[in-house]
C-alpha cells in the first residue's frame, strides 16, 4: 500500500496525467482516521491510503483506467461502506455523515454531478419500508429499475448512463432485451464508445447468450475438487440441479441443508452439481467448506473469481443462484431461493 501525498506536494510532483483531479470533502463526525481509495490504472489494481483529519480530506488522485474511482471506508467490525465517483478534470467534493457513509455525495465535475442527480433520484429514492417477503423486494427493485431506465433515457450524454445501463442488465437480466438495446442505442455515440459503454454492449451480448427457458444450456467442462474435468453434457439422460454458490456466500451456506435435503429426496433421479465462485487461492477454503458444511453432490469450480468463463457466460449474478435442467439439458426453472425449487420439483410429475 502506498501513501498518497498531501495535496500540496502531490500536485507539485505529479505528472499533469496523474494529478487531474482534485478530490476533497467533509464528512461530519469522521474525526481523525485512513480510508482507501481503490482505483485500477493501466490494467493494474491500486490501493491508495486516503487521510481524513477531523473529518477532512484533500488528495491529487490519478486517472483510472475505467474513469471511475472508488473510496472504502472500513469499520473495526470489519463491515465497510464504499462510494463510486467519476475520476475527472476538476474538483471532486465529497460530503455527508458518517451516521450515513452508503449515502456520501459526490459532486462538483460534470459526470459526478449527474451521478449524484442519480442517487438522489433513483437509488437513494424511498420506495417504502422493505418487509421480509420476497415478493415486496421484487416488486421494489422493478420499481427502482423502471426509474433507473427512464434516468438513461433521459441523459444520453452522461457516461454516468452507460454506467448504469451496464449495472441495470447486470441486476435486472430477464428484462427485455430489445429495449435495452434501444437504451444503449440512444446513447450519444461517445457514450457508446466510452469505457463503460462498452462494458453495456459486452453485457447484452452476454444476455442474449445466456440460459433461456426451454431451451438446452451451453454444455461446460470444470474440474473437481481433485482437479478432474467433468463435463455437463454427461449428465444428459436425468434431471439436473445447478447450484451457483460461494465459500464466501452466507445465504448460500444457509442453503445447504435445504439442497441437501433435495439430495437425499431425489437421490437417483436428480443430480446436483454445485459451481462455486472461487478465486485462484480459494480452493482450501472452497473445500474447507465443502466438508464442514456437507455441501452435497459434484462440485466443481473454475477458480477463476468474476472472471470465470461459465459464471460470465451463463450470467450468473446473484448467489445463490439454481438453475433446473430437464433429462435433455433445457432449463425449466431458474431462481435464487432454494424454496421455490424445491416447490418446483415437487410439481414435476416426472420425479
Amino acid at each position: 500500500m502506498k501513501l498518497l501525498l498531501p495535496l500540496g506536494l502531490a500536485t507539485l510532483l505529479a505528472s499533469p496525467t496523474l494529478a487531474q483531479t482534485q478530490l476533497t470533502g467533509d464528512i461530519t463526525g469522521m474525526g481523525t482516521r485512513t480510508a482507501e481509495y481503490r482505483y485500477t490504472r493501466q490494467g493494474k489494481d491500486y490501493t491508495d491510503t486516503l487521510r481524513v483529519v477531523n473529518g477532512h480530506f484533500a488528495q491529487s488522485i490519478p486517472v483510472t483506467d475505467d474513469g471511475m474511482g472508488t473510496l472504502v471506508f472500513r469499520e473495526a467490525s470489519g463491515f465497510y461502506n464504499d462510494l463510486h465517483f467519476w475520476v475527472e478534470p476538476g474538483t471532486v467534493h465529497v460530503q455527508g455523515t458518517v451516521q450515513q457513509l452508503g449515502k456520501l455525495d459526490a459532486t462538483g465535475t460534470p459526470e459526478n454531478n449527474v451521478l449524484s442527480a442519480y442517487n438522489h433520484t433513483v437509488q437513494w429514492k424511498d420506495y417504502g419500508k422493505t418487509i421480509n417477503s420476497q415478493a415486496y423486494y421484487k416488486e421494489q427493485q422493478a420499481r427502482r429499475a423502471q426509474d433507473a431506465r427512464q434516468f438513461i433515457k433521459a441523459h444520453p450524454a452522461a457516461r454516468t448512463s452507460a454506467f448504469q445501463l451496464s449495472e441495470q442488465m447486470l441486476t435486472q437480466p430477464d428484462y427485455s432485451m430489445t429495449e435495452y438495446e434501444k437504451l444503449l442505442q440512444g446513447l450519444k455515440p461517445t457514450v457508446q464508445q466510452s469505457w463503460y459503454g462498452q462494458q453495456a454492449a459486452k453485457r447484452l451480448d452476454k444476455l442474449r447468450n445466456q440460459p433461456t427457458l426451454g431451451k438446452a444450456v451451453t454444455n461446460f467442462s470444470i474440474a473437481d475438487t481433485a482437479g478432474v474435468q467433468h463435463s455437463l453434457a454427461t449428465y444428459r439422460g436425468k434431471y439436473v440441479l445447478l447450484d451457483f454458490w460461494g465459500h464466501w456466500c452466507h445465504p448460500c451456506i444457509e442453503a445447504m441443508p435445504k439442497v441437501n435435503a433435495l439430495h437425499q429426496q431425489y437421490a437417483n433421479k436428480l443430480t446436483i452439481i454445485g459451481v462455486a465462485l472461487e478465486g485462484s487461492t480459494n480452493a482450501p477454503l472452497w473445500k474447507k467448506a465443502i466438508r464442514q458444511h456437507q455441501v452435497p453432490g459434484l462440485q466443481l469450480s473454475e477458480l477463476q473469481g468474476m472472471d470465470s468463463p461459465v459464471i460470465t457466460s451463463y450470467n450468473i449474478n446473484a448467489f445463490p443462484t439454481y438453475m433446473l435442467l430437464d433429462p435433455q439439458g433445457k432449463l425449466v426453472a431458474k431462481t435464487n431461493d432454494v424454496d421455490e425449487m424445491t416447490k418446483k420439483l415437487a410439481a414435476l410429475g416426472a420425479l
